[in-house]
């Protein structure tokens, strides 16, 4: 069985110099920090932030700092962008706490936070142990609130910012082996609606994202399994996987000032699993 890749037609060419001035200048003059950069969705969202002419902060764990550099390499070339990169691990507070007083140090301000980072594991519950638990939780929903919270104090300082989270739609309908996994992302889209309500106040929005399983360099072969797709293909009515490119679209239209009047929303981008 292979994957029904029919790509939206309207896609661009990230690359492509043709592009209008009024997209490559819709956020210039703004930083926006994308954490999880190195690869996949976090790159490709760093690839349409750079494209609409925003300057940016990107994160990854120590191990992947190499790959990172690469990426900010490209996007400066390609976009000329102002690049800066962090090494991050959200599982640490002190971590997190200074890689944010070392970036307010070389940048005004964030403008934009995507909250992409994240981890899975899969195992069935009655087999996990505390520090699987404790691995997938820490990472993506205390760690990522501790980032957002630091972040958000110089946004709430200057009156305005967009906070994206990158949830998962097991985070609306369950699935088997995922319990650390589904209930992350379950309290990662809570979390969004009451930071929505507690800091509208600062004239910030915090938007999440919720996608299905997307197709990337580090899982192609996994979702490539035929028995996989037998399982999960039919689950979407679109018949096909996400692909980098569908988040990043969503999240640069709920970041930026297109969706200035939707605060608190999770935007389900799942081809329509979460329906059926």
């Amino acid at each position: 069985m292979s994957i029904n890749m029919q790509l939206p037609i309207h896609q661009a060419n990230l690359n492509d110099k043709s592009s209008s001035s009024e997209d490559r200048s819709k956020l210039l003059g703004q930083w926006a920090m994308v954490t999880g950069a190195g690869r996949g969705i976090g790159e490709e969202i760093s690839n349409y932030f750079a494209k609409a002419g925003a300057s940016l902060v990107l994160t990854e764990l120590p191990v992947h700092m190499e790959q990172l550099e690469g990426v900010a390499e490209r996007l400066r070339s390609n976009f000329g962008i102002d690049v800066l990169c962090e090494s991050l691990d959200l599982s640490n507070v002190e971590q997190i706490e200074a890689c944010v007083r070392k970036i307010e140090e070389q940048v005004v301000g964030i403008d934009y936070l995507i909250n992409n980072a994240g981890v899975n594991l899969l195992s069935p519950a009655l087999n996990l142990t505390q520090e699987n638990w404790d691995f997938v939780v820490d990472i993506n929903l205390k760690g990522t609130f501790f980032l957002t919270r630091e972040v958000a104090k110089k946004m709430v300082q200057r009156k305005r910012g967009s906070i994206v989270m990158i949830a998962s739609q097991h985070g609306v309908v369950g699935n088997e082996n995922r319990a650390p996994y589904c209930a992350s992302k379950a309290g990662l889209i809570h979390l969004t609606r009451a930071l929505a309500i507690e800091w509208a106040k600062y004239g910030i929005r915090v938007n999440a994202i919720s996608p299905t399983f997307v197709i990337t360099d580090a899982n192609e072969q996994f979702i490539n399994d035929t028995q996989f797709q037998r399982t999960n293909l039919p689950r979407i009515p679109l018949r096909r996987f996400a692909i980098p490119e569908d988040i990043a679209s969503s999240v640069l239209f709920l970041a930026s000032d297109s969706a200035s009047m939707i605060t608190g929303h999770n935007l389900v981008v799942d081809g329509g699993w979460t329906i059926i």
